[in-house]
């Protein structure tokens, strides 16, 4: 007999919605969580999605006052200043009220999910140790879920020290003064979306990409271009197609990066936020049979069960994509699975977003992407300039794209650059996850006049029946 039917290690994402499905169905479920205190929510609540959205909204906010004269509201801007210990105050509001919530509520009084706090290590397949610091627990389930998440790989030629050059970890904290340049490595979300407070906050914002192309998954030419014009036009320098080979503090206190093609950036500070390694070193995984790739990923199948039958894996330690939206659902098709029904991973539909302004989202397949799998494809295009509601409210810059396939008409991708873009993305997602049509969307009434009307024509315009003919 075990002590529990499932343990989830790890309390994020994905270990927090197969813990709360596993008990939804029944099934005694506790959650392991190595960190004692803002641990709840992973890096999602803690460290990632929350707290940069709530510093979004803020300095969102603060463009929106610098830019009312548009609009026709007057403001003495001599008047008006940034607390940024107030700001970062907010934002730890914000997390501590969703982590208190999430665990106080959602695990422990609704559905009686144990919560253990500790580091845990595998002791065999159905059993492992958990260590607090002050003792070690062995617990034992049927099922385990690892679901440890990831932190900020930074190389050791970067020299971080959490202070001049440091990661999004430390980003986060705003009761420190605002450096007035940053250097930002990596043009991911996480990347671009610090790039963005820093410039609408009056830093000077410089970002640097390895590889030729911003947002590199995108793979979209339209939509990177794009995006590239709107940050250079607010200011932002953009660097793509050479890596760093090393980033140093001067004597004078600022902040020297090298690049390989040889030029030299001097800033009062650097973020890196190139990339993140999965959790999954300490853990036993070898010892209990769990294979993982060469990047330290846990290899998995359809419904997420590692090389060990009653072990499954979710969140950054699989491969794809390490989304929040992903891990949740990961988390979900593994709890169904425990529970016996019949549910399996769609990888397709899962959308990636950047919370920037103008917003940026994607799923599926582009254009090119399509061709190079041999599948014949129409697209429609359509900028934001010809909507209405993006009209009216002076929010005309981006474009969408939808790609469908040309033998059915089945939405097989879309691409979405301008306001709302992470909201909209959405009905494109359920889309292609149910795989209806253009014809299906484009006779479906939306609301007007709203953004949502782009989908609509975009659609409308891959068969040559839009209303806009440009």
């Amino acid at each position: 007999m075990y002590d529990y039917d499932v343990i989830c290690i790890g309390g994020g994402p994905g270990g927090s919605a197969c813990a709360m499905r596993c008990a939804d169905r029944g099934l005694k479920a506790a959650i392991v969580e190595a960190r004692a205190r803002n641990g709840s929510g992973g890096t999602c609540v803690n460290r990632g999605c929350i707290p940069t959205k709530a510093l979004l909204a803020s300095a969102d906010l603060y463009a929106a006052i610098k830019g009312a004269g548009a609009y026709g509201i007057e403001l003495d801007m001599s008047a008006v200043s940034v607390d940024f210990k107030a700001v970062n105050r907010r934002k730890n509001t914000v997390v501590n009220n969703l982590g208190f919530g999430l665990e106080a509520f959602l695990w422990k009084k609704s559905r009686g999910i144990d919560v253990v706090k500790g580091r845990a290590r595998l002791l065999d397949a159905h059993s492992l140790e958990v260590d607090n610091g002050r003792e070690k627990r062995r617990l034992t389930a049927g099922h385990i879920v690892l679901a440890t998440g990831s932190e900020p790989d930074v190389p050791a030629a970067f020299n971080a020290d959490g202070e001049k050059i440091f990661t999004t970890d430390e980003a986060m904290d705003f009761s420190r003064p605002l450096p007035g340049s940053v250097v930002v490595i990596g043009s991911g979300a996480a990347g671009l979306e610090y790039a963005h407070i820093y410039n609408a906050f009056g830093a000077a914002v410089t970002v640097v990409e390895q590889r030729p192309a911003l947002v590199p998954e995108l793979e979209e030419p339209e939509i990177s271009a794009a995006l590239r014009a709107s940050l250079e036009k607010r200011g932002v320098c953009v660097k793509c197609g050479s890596g760093v080979l090393a980033v140093e503090r001067l004597e004078d206190g600022r902040v020297r990066t090298r690049l390989e093609d040889g030029q030299e950036l001097v800033s009062e500070a650097v973020l890196a936020a190139a990339g993140r390694r999965p959790n999954t070193e300490g853990l036993g995984l070898e010892q209990a049979g769990v294979r993982l790739t060469e990047d330290g990923r846990v290899v998995t199948d359809a419904q997420l069960r590692s090389t060990v039958p009653n072990i499954f894996a979710a969140g950054d330690i699989t491969a794809g994509p390490q989304l929040s939206g992903k891990a949740q659902r990961q988390g979900l098709v593994i709890a169904e699975t425990i529970a016996g029904r019949a549910c399996a991973m769609d990888y397709g539909s899962i959308p990636s977003t950047v919370f920037m302004r103008p917003e940026l989202a994607w799923l599926g397949l582009t254009a090119s992407q399509a061709a190079e799998r041999g599948i014949g494809t129409l697209c429609g295009s359509l900028p934001y300039s010809s909507n209405e509601r993006a009209i009216a409210e002076g929010r005309t810059e981006g474009l969408i794209k939808v790609v469908a396939r040309a033998s059915d008409h089945v939405l097989i991708g879309a691409q979405i650059f301008g306001e709302g873009a992470c909201g909209l993305i959405a009905e494109l997602a359920a889309a292609v996850g149910n795989s209806l049509t253009l014809e299906q969307l484009y006779n479906c009434v939306h609301p007007h006049p709203t953004l949502s009307e782009l989908i609509l024509e975009a659609c409308k315009r891959a068969v040559g029946l839009s209303f806009d003919k440009g």
